[in-house]
């Protein structure tokens, strides 16, 4: 073996060999400017060289977060380093094979838009890492990659669930040798995600959704000039009217079927959604939450699901807001880009043009937004709106509740 010290970079551990044997050479700048070694108490093999790397990289890992143990002791040699087989699991378990089982054993349980974010993104990041082996220090450079390849907040999301599988793993002992989990408390020594740490709710006021609404509902067409031409968006009005008189998440309008609604009109029963996972129309039972709610209907919103019923409608397990096209579920993501940012962006950032803040782009999800808002600020209590949005009153509080709505309340 060679001596690495002089292709190493600056403040790394470097690994050396010195009359057969192996020794680490520390970073001048712990050790008071000086040069200093570990050795370690072992020859010169390729095992023994791999052995040594690696206790580089847990010094090199300890400095860089802080924990290095100037005295030496976590790192000098033990009786047990002398046993070249417990360098690596002996199963060679990997990180993506524990999550392909973790997913596998929790399928079951969950929901299919659950099981598909699970694979097509937090398994896409655990897949593509090169520290697959499950131990303290190879858990301290996933972080350090994950944190260097995505956001903090993607992040603490995939360091939460290698957790929990990791977990999961070792209470049914397919983990062997590992006490706790090495990702134990990671996730929680990062941010807070932006949406906990500052909740940005983002209503419309009222003169802004009198616009979103006339905007839809007289959409003709793309003027070219001689006259209108291409799809009229003025099709999608009375979907976007459902959205601001339920306050509903968007997909569960898009799969609401007309057996969903009471014949008198008196309630609807949302008890579903309809997404599209990886291209495909999927439709998924329950609420976001595995509820199923009955929202009761005022004579506003009755006498637009009278109006809106087809003539003679005798399949009652068709789409009450199908797509243009096809006739099947509208897809949220096409619709969102296509025609909702077309139609809305023009609205919201003329009428937010002076303010401070970053809200200027709305999503659908506004409108859920603006009729918990307007709910509330119109007096009916927040208990009473959890109930009917299948939220909670400290969600509507941090999340839902736009102070640009209740501006018009005055203390009594």
């Amino acid at each position: 073996m060679t001596d690495t010290s002089s292709r190493a970079k600056k403040g790394s551990v470097v690994v050396q060999t010195r009359s057969g044997r192996l020794r680490l050479q520390l970073p001048r700048q712990i050790c008071g400017g000086d040069r200093k070694y570990l050795y370690l108490n072992l020859s010169d093999t390729p095992e023994n060289w791999e052995l040594a790397q690696a206790k580089a990289q847990l010094i090199e890992s300890d400095i860089k977060f802080e924990r290095f143990d100037s005295t030496l002791k976590k790192y000098k040699p033990q009786i047990h380093l002398t046993v070249i087989e417990t360098i690596k699991p002996k199963s060679e378990l990997t990180l993506t094979k524990l999550f392909e089982r973790y997913l596998e054993f929790k399928k079951p349980v969950l929901k299919s838009t659950t099981f598909h974010y699970l694979v097509t993104s937090i398994q896409a990041y655990i897949d593509r890492c090169p520290y697959q082996y499950l131990s303290e220090d190879d858990a301290l450079q996933v972080r350090t990659w994950l944190l260097g390849d995505t956001t903090n907040s993607m992040t603490k999301r995939i360091l939460t669930h290698l957790n929990a599988a990791v977990e999961w793993g070792i209470k049914f002992k397919i983990i062997s040798g590992l006490p706790v989990s090495p990702f134990k408390g990671m996730a929680a020594d990062l941010p807070k995600h932006k949406w906990e740490s500052d909740p940005e709710p983002n209503a419309f006021n009222t003169k802004e959704k009198a616009l979103v609404l006339e905007v839809f509902k007289n959409h003709r067409g793309n003027w070219n000039g001689r006259g209108y031409s291409g799809q009229k968006f003025s099709f999608y009005y009375p979907l976007v009217q459902f959205w601001l008189l339920t306050g509903c998440r968007p997909s569960e309008a898009v799969g609401l079927r007309w057996g969903d609604i009471a014949p008198d009109f008196s309630h609807i029963v949302f008890n579903g959604s309809v997404q599209h996972l990886g291209g495909t129309e999927t439709r998924v039972d329950g609420s976001k939450n595995n509820k199923c709610r009955k929202f009761p209907c005022n004579q506003e919103l009755s006498g637009f699901l009278r109006k809106l019923e087809p003539e003679n409608l005798t399949d009652k397990s068709k789409l009450v807001f199908p797509s243009p096209k096809k006739g099947g579920a509208i897809n949220y993501t096409n619709f969102t880009t296509r025609v909702w940012h077309k139609l809305v962006d023009p609205i919201t950032e003329k009428s937010r043009e002076f303010e401070e803040d970053d809200r200027k782009t709305t999503t659908p999800y506004s409108c859920r937004d603006t009729f918990i808002s307007e709910q509330v600020g119109k007096g009916i209590p927040s208990a009473v709106v959890a109930k009917w949005c299948d939220t909670s009153e400290n969600v509507i509080n941090s999340v839902y509740l736009d102070n640009k709505i209740l501006e018009h309340l005055r203390p009594l």
